[in-house]
Order: C-alpha cells, then structure tokens, then sequence
C-alpha cells in the first residue's frame, strides 16, 4: 500500500521540463523522484507527499532554504494559477533552465552545441493574447480566470501582472459582460484595430440576451473593438463590431491575424525570432521552399523576401485569408502562394530548397519522416515544445546536421520556451 500524504523535508536539485522542482526521498525503502511544483534548484522545502503517482506528487507546505534562483513573486496569486508556473524564479534563471531543456531534448549527439538565448525586454505586462475560463456560480456570478493549478476551475485574481494594460483593462471587463449567462466557456483576448480588446468567446450554456447588449454597447463606446461569439456547436458565429486581431508581425509592420487564431504572445521577441529567422535563410538564398504551418503569414512575410518561390500551408481558412490580406498589404502577394490544406500530409515538390515548420504543440512527426526521407537541403524547425521537438529531430538525426540552435523566452514566468534550430541535409547518409 503506498504511503500517502507523507510531510517531508526535500532537497531540490533541479528543474523538470514540465516546471516542477525535482526532489528524492527515501520512501518505504525505496529512493523515490518526489515533483513540487513552484519549488527553485537550491531550495528546501516542506512539502506533502503523494506516493501514489510515479514520479511522486508533492504539495509544497513552506519554504526551509531559498536556493540562489528563488526570487519573491510579483504575483499573489501564482501558486493557486496555473498560468505562470515560474513567478517564483529569477528572469536569467528561467533563461538558463529553458536552455538546458532544450539542450536535454536534443538528440544525444547534439547536445554539446552552442545554444543562444534571446532575452525577453520585459518580463511584466508583455503578454498580448491570452485566454481566461469563465464559470456561472449557481449564484449566476460569472468567474472569470486561468484554470487552476491541476484543475478546471478558475481562479479569481485581481490583477494579472503579465498582461498587457490595454489587454488587462479588457480581462476586467468580461464577467460583467456575461452577467446573467449560464453555463461556461472559453475567451480568447487579443488586441484588435487601434490596441483595442478582441474577444473570441466559445460557450456551453446560454449566452444572455442582456450580454450581447453589453457587447453591443462595448464596441460602441470603444471599450472593445470587437467579438466574436460561438455557443455550442453552432457554425455560425454571432459578429459583433471588427473582431479581428492584430499584433505587430516578425517584420515589425501590423499583422492581421484570424479571428481566435494563433498569434505570438510577446511582440519583440517574435521579431527577434522573425529576424533570426530571416537571417538563416538569407544565408542560404534558396530558390524554392514550403513553409508548413503558416498561420497568418507571421514568417511568412519574411520568408517572401528571401526566397523566389514560396509556397505557404495552412488548414485554417481564416489564417489562409489574414496571411494573404498580410502578403499583399506588403505587396508580396505575387511571390507567394498560399494553400488551405493539411501541413501533416502536404507533398512538397522534389526541388524544394527549403522547408520552414511551425507546428503546434503536438510537434511534426509525419512531416519529420517525410523530410527523413527527402532530399530537401534545409529545414527550419520552430518550437513551441522541446519534448516533441526532441521527438521529431531525433527522427533526422541520421540524415541532417545540426546548424544552429537557438531558444527565446517568449513566454517569462513559465516553463515554456520557443526554440528554432536549423538543419542541413548531411553530405552522407547511412544506407544511401
């Protein structure tokens, strides 16, 4: 029988890649990993213990030493929130972690390369697009928050530190723009034309009348620029004034994205990764590439000034059409074709110089066989993920070689990180 709710005394010695300090304990005979989440290499912590899980699960109880990393949190409410994970960790901490995550994930003979670190200019009020959960109490009180730490409920805060103030102002608005609903859902905030609030909102439930007059009148007033409304599984949206986002694109110009499409978090550091990756492929000059997971064309609009035949693929419509409203407003339209259709299964024609991935979370493994398999010269890999990139490269490792790799803190104060590393077909290939 495991032992549960065990209090014990714990050295923490490093970081998991999911966040959580690593710890190890003597437990019925046995040496044990024991997780506690907001514990800092260094620190010695109190914490209740769950050995029913592998690793075991620790509640942190109270701090007994700070290691060197600790630093106070700016947020009150970062234990109980599961948006930021890392508040409690100093900015060059959270820098060096990232990297030595990436490093980790990294096809064993790769992990002694060189891997640079892009800062983030800011680590508060940066953020330019998040989503909050919204749950109607039986009250009919709105609560509006990020899910809690390993639940679904989400949690209150006054103030949420890392947005953006314009985008902040907006998260303030949205439980009295629901008031009277029932049910619950998701809103996706973004900013939209002259910094205004977006809001994407997916309900299951009954929206209130009186709510989409409360929308109505936001967007008349300028509170909001727009919204955009789906309740069950209804396929057409209620449209309420532009509910477009926009955000500075990897070329430092407006960039329009899809209504409740993906976009960037952090503006500079999206146009240090735009830069970065602009500069690789410049290096190269290829005549012919594929850019796999284009989204709205946010490297896209890059991309299309170094190479002379592009092709972009994307299965959202409404990203396929911001990415060409963005490549023309840039008159590059005509260098560049994009094409609505599954990245997964895309065949790329045999004189692709080039293919650029950004695929989501899930990572690329189909597209990571296909490019095994290919002779496709070179290939950029960008990274939400270092344990499916990982996945992915370790794919290619026979037949690429490393160029470079580099990681950006996209997202301060969590243990998530974005990473570009760029590939060359090897000279040889074994059984070729």
């Amino acid at each position: 029988m495991h032992a549960r709710g065990l209090h014990l005394d714990l050295d923490v010695t490093h970081l998991a890649p999911g966040g959580a300090g690593v710890a190890h304990a003597e437990i019925e005979g046995e040496r044990r990993a024991v997780f506690v989440r907001h514990a800092a290499p260094g620190d010695r912590v109190r914490a209740e213990v769950d050995t029913a899980q592998r690793p075991a699960r620790g509640r942190l109880l109270s701090i007994v030493s700070s290691g060197p990393d600790r630093v106070p949190s700016p947020c009150a409410w970062s234990e109980p929130c599961g948006g930021c994970d890392w508040m409690h960790l100093s900015i060059e901490a959270q820098a060096r972690q990232h990297v030595e995550h990436l490093r980790a994930a990294l096809p064993a003979p790769w992990q002694g390369l060189p891997i640079a670190s892009y800062a983030a200019p800011a680590a508060l009020e940066h953020r330019l697009r998040a989503r909050v959960h919204v749950r109607v109490t039986r009250a009919g009180r709105p609560v509006v928050g990020m899910h809690g730490a390993r639940t679904h409920d989400p949690v209150e805060v006054d103030t949420c530190v890392v947005l953006d103030p314009a985008l902040e102002a907006v998260r303030r608005k949205i439980a009295g723009l629901l008031a009277g609903s029932r049910g619950q859902g998701d809103v996706q905030m973004a900013l939209g034309a002259a910094r205004r609030g977006v809001l994407e909102i997916r309900w299951e439930g009954e929206i209130a009348r009186e709510a989409f007059a409360r929308l109505e009148e936001a967007v008349t007033s300028g509170a909001i620029a727009g919204a955009r409304v789906v309740v069950g599984d209804t396929s057409r949206p209620a449209i309420i004034g532009d509910p477009t986002p926009w955000m500075a694109g990897a070329d430092g110009q407006p960039l329009r994205l899809a209504p409740g499409g993906f976009g960037q978090a952090t503006e500079p550091i999206n146009t240090l990764l735009g830069g970065h990756v602009a500069e690789i492929v410049g290096r190269w000059r290829p005549r012919k590439a594929v850019e796999l997971y284009a989204g709205a064309g946010n490297l896209s609009i890059l991309l299309a000034r170094e190479v002379g035949d592009l092709v972009c693929v994307e299965s959202n419509r409404g990203a396929c059409t911001a990415a060409r409203a963005n490549l023309s407003e840039r008159g590059l339209a005509d260098a560049v074709r994009v094409v609505e259709g599954d990245a997964d299964a895309y065949t790329w024609s045999p004189a692709t110089r080039l293919v650029v991935l950004d695929p989501p979370r899930t990572g690329a493994r189909a597209v990571a066989e296909r490019l095994a398999a290919a002779r496709t010269p070179y290939v950029i890999y960008v990274s939400c993920d270092p344990p499916t990139l990982g996945r992915d490269l370790a794919i290619l490792k026979e037949t690429h070689a490393p160029v470079s790799v580099a990681s950006f803190e996209m997202f301060p104060n969590t243990s998530h990180v974005e990473a570009v590393v760029a590939l060359e077909r090897a000279a040889r290939t074994p059984g070729r």
